[in-house]
């Protein structure tokens, strides 16, 4: 069963896929993305440009970490 969490800080990209770059600013609310839509838009006629909104996330963190130090008398060469 997977667990539903509210995103406490969700964020909002605005993306055209005829677009030369990928988006690179997070907007912290959709009205502000809304509103760089529509000034790219504006910008770039004939182009479309979406809002999109961060959903879903994962993280796999299952990483064993090992440090190994030398003695400093112990040089590896």
């Amino acid at each position: 069963m997977s667990t539903i969490l509210i995103e406490p800080n969700p964020f909002f990209l605005v993306w055209s896929p005829t677009g030369e770059t990928p988006p690179s600013f997070k907007h912290q609310s959709r009205q502000s993305a809304v509103n760089e839509a529509e000034r790219l838009a504006r910008l770039h006629r004939g182009q479309k440009f979406f809002v999109l909104a961060s959903t879903d996330s994962r993280v796999v963190d299952d990483m064993l970490r090992t440090t190994f130090t030398l003695k400093p008398d112990d040089i590896p060469f």
